[in-house]
């Protein structure tokens, strides 16, 4: 078992990981992209609004 699991690390070309990286690594931050991708929407500024605690 140990054995395919190298040699499977062996053939996986190095782009394919960082492929794969960058996209979990866009998905973590996600929803930061989409608020400086689109600006802050009014559901935005009432949920940052309603979630702070008074």
């Amino acid at each position: 078992m140990r054995s395919a699991v190298y040699s499977l690390v062996k053939s996986t070309p190095p782009v394919l990981v960082y492929v794969i990286f960058l996209l979990l690594l866009a998905l973590a931050i996600a929803p930061a992209l989409r608020v400086v991708l689109f600006g802050l929407s009014l559901d935005d500024l009432l949920l940052l609004r309603c979630s702070v605690p008074v």
